[in-house]
């Protein structure tokens, strides 16, 4: 049976008692009078006993909740609409120095989201169900998007409900019992050295041969390479350090012979501002953007992009700009780096990550498996 408990240094009496999965919890009541506390406990498990039995939904749940709390203390609870919750949360994730391109894709997935819901979106938070989220899974699938793409947008909304959760708002987040897709994505390819030549020679500009050349000497992202100015060369230290936009990673990475040659004859004309000109200012989608001017570059170098049906209903383009962090990352591993270094130039947080940008030549995996000893070796 449920009791309460006061902390000799505190005001307030705990709520003590059995939750769904049967261990002792406690739980402030915020309270200072004991009978009233008493009250609060004994309507804290018999909701958690309720929500074990199946008995009750959230929205009944949380209905009790914010009875006993106005009952109690006279005040109810606060109980924002699904559009309300995750506009303020979105506005909270905006004053957290999230990078632009991470606040564009939550936006983007609440967008997404508040559609499917229609005229649900004025329901309140703790209205929101597994099967809504099921639903807008299936949605996601049936509209043609990646297995890849569909985990994103429910991971970005778990995210929103947990704040939820955190909050009281909601007891729990119906985005952790959903069951996720297999993560089956597309792979990406990569370039080889004498491809990397060819796309150099083919390049447009003077501009577009600098961002090649920092993206495969480098292993930056697209949009890092545009960005990057003179301030993030240290030619004392030879290294070239920028901070990643998506992830706000602070990257070192020392020069390659090339690049520091390809950086030498550029200062001849500019010793300032950005080391991709007029390219700097480009963003990387649209008709005109970065990455269809690689597309282009591509073509007139005769490299097949490798233009394939994706996982989802799109097409799928396996060369772009990013094959060249692949290749970087692959000719490093091939050359012995070890994963540990591997991640620290290319920024990666985890070794498994890493190994998605990694694809070994067959030599060193040869190499690999003679150093086992032979049958007559062990005898």
């Amino acid at each position: 049976m449920a009791t309460v408990w006061k902390h000799p240094k505190s005001r307030f009496w705990t709520a003590c008692y059995t939750n769904r999965n049967g261990k002792q919890v406690k739980r402030s009541t915020k309270l200072t009078n004991r009978n009233k506390a008493q009250r609060v406990a004994l309507e804290f498990e018999e909701m958690e006993r309720g929500a074990k039995e199946g008995s009750a939904t959230t929205i009944q749940l949380q209905k009790v909740v914010n009875e006993l709390a106005e009952k109690v203390t006279g005040d109810s609870l606060k109980m924002p609409t699904v559009q309300e919750f995750l506009t303020d949360w979105l506005d909270g994730s905006r004053n957290q120095n999230n990078a632009a391109s991470t606040i564009e894709r939550y936006s983007h997935t609440v967008r997404l989201f508040l559609r499917f819901l229609g005229n649900g979106n004025q329901m309140r938070v703790a209205g929101v169900t597994a099967l809504h989220v099921e639903g807008f899974l299936k949605a996601r699938l049936k509209g043609g998007v990646a297995p890849k793409t569909a985990i994103v947008d429910l991971k970005t909304l778990r995210v929103a409900f947990n704040r939820a959760e955190r909050l009281g708002i909601i007891l729990k987040n119906p985005f952790l019992v959903v069951e996720l897709p297999d993560e089956d994505s597309s792979e990406r390819g990569l370039f080889t050295h004498e491809e990397v030549q060819r796309l150099i020679i083919a390049a447009s500009s003077e501009d577009w041969r600098t961002l090649i050349m920092i993206g495969y000497y480098t292993g930056a992202r697209l949009g890092d390479c545009a960005a990057m100015t003179w301030k993030n060369v240290d030619p004392d230290r030879k290294v070239i350090q920028y901070t990643q936009k998506k992830t706000g990673k602070e990257v070192v990475v020392p020069m390659h012979v090339d690049l520091i040659e390809r950086l030498c004859w550029l200062q001849e004309f500019v010793q300032e501002g950005p080391l991709c000109g007029e390219l700097s200012q480009k963003g990387s989608g649209g008709k005109d953007g970065l990455s269809v001017g690689f597309k282009r570059i591509a073509t007139k170098a005769g490299i097949d992009q490798g233009i394939i049906q994706g996982k989802g209903t799109r097409m799928f383009t396996k060369l772009t700009f990013h094959s060249l962090r692949h290749s970087f990352n692959s000719t490093l591993a091939n050359a012995g780096v070890s994963p540990e270094i591997r991640c620290k130039l290319t920024g990666h947080s985890s070794w498994s990550m890493n190994d998605r940008y990694t694809k070994f030549n067959i030599p060193p995996l040869k190499t690999a498996i003679e150093t086992m000893p032979t049958m007559e070796d062990g005898k």
